[in-house]
């Protein structure tokens, strides 16, 4: 098996965000920037997933299908996100979370405000899907004139020289679990907020696909629930030479959504983050704005794609633009 971090294809690539299980927005991104259905670019391009293919959205099992044959191909590369991770947690320890009520029938349905999500089930390729979430790494990187660095949330250095050296993620991330219990057990630590916390940011798998966190007094919703976990904006402090190109956090609010965290409050949608850039421009909201408003939209949310060397950002339901510092 492959080591968890790669190097990432060399030429022109295309830097993909957060799909969510939206089919139809993939296909219209992919069209948008060139690609035939095949998969093929007549530039040579390639396109790169930053993890979070799955959940939430209509069709996860389309999806899954069409990234999987690009990568089976050779024209695609992809990393691990969290959604993926919880997947591969719940079919180990019985875990499951109602987003992934597609993939495994004894989960709960997945509701927003009482309403049902619907969603197309994996039925028997639920299998298949797990065993494609185990062979994708964790980061990308690549050297070079254009260095350029790929995660799902975080690029913590001393994470990424832990897991260089891994080549089975959820063995990791439950050897990683279980010494920072023995750790905690030792010292003493009892608050169950103080190891969660411990967890979310010690565990090199949690820490490089959902990011590092810090404790708050004060509740922030998020995914309609309250957290007493603040997200860590680790891209203000980052400052090494390659480009980092992440997903994860949501760069688009819809209206009515009250008391979310406001990470990029202030920044353009096409604005670099410094020496980084966020390619989630929260399509994994579609679905609620579906349910909300009309179901072809226009949609607030986009499915966006950071386009390289050219520094142009393209989405499946406006027209490009180029980053601003």
């Amino acid at each position: 098996m492959a080591g968890l971090v790669r190097e990432l294809a060399r030429g022109p690539i295309d830097i993909i965000g957060d799909v969510h299980g939206e089919i139809e927005a993939l296909r219209a991104l992919l069209g948008r920037l060139g690609y035939e259905p095949s998969g093929r670019h007549p530039d040579g391009r390639r396109p790169i997933f930053v993890g979070d293919l799955c959940d939430r959205g209509p069709d996860s099992p389309a999806v899954l299908r069409l990234v999987r044959r690009l990568i089976d191909d050779g024209r695609a590369q992809a990393v691990l996100g969290n959604h993926e991770l919880n997947a591969l947690k719940g079919s180990q320890d019985g875990h499951i979370k109602p987003d992934l009520c597609w993939l495994f029938p004894q989960a709960r349905p997945m509701r927003h405000h009482g309403r049902l999500v619907p969603m197309t089930p994996a039925g028997p390729e639920a299998r298949e899907f797990l065993a494609f979430f185990r062979t994708l790494p964790l980061a990308l990187e690549r050297g070079g004139e254009l260095p350029v660095r790929v995660v799902h949330a975080c690029w913590d250095v001393d994470a990424i020289e832990r897991v260089r050296r891994e080549s089975d993620v959820l063995e990791l991330f439950y050897r990683s679990r279980r010494s920072i219990d023995r750790e905690l057990n030792q010292t003493g630590v009892a608050r169950e907020d103080d190891r969660e916390l411990t967890h979310q940011n010690t565990n090199p798998v949690r820490l490089l696909t959902s990011g590092r966190e810090s404790a708050t007094p004060v509740p922030v919703v998020i995914n309609e629930k309250p957290r007493y976990r603040l997200r860590d904006p680790w891209w203000e402090r980052y400052n090494e030479e390659p480009l980092v190109v992440f997903g994860h956090y949501w760069r688009i609010g819809i209206p009515g959504e009250t008391h979310e965290q406001q990470l990029f409050r202030g920044k353009p949608r096409h604005a670099l983050l410094g020496r980084t850039m966020c390619v989630d421009y929260s399509v994994g909201r579609r679905f609620r704005e579906r349910l909300d408003h009309p179901p072809f939209g226009p949609y607030r949310t986009s499915l966006a794609a950071l386009r390289l060397p050219e520094r142009l950002l393209y989405f499946d339901n406006a027209e490009p633009v180029a980053l601003i510092p």
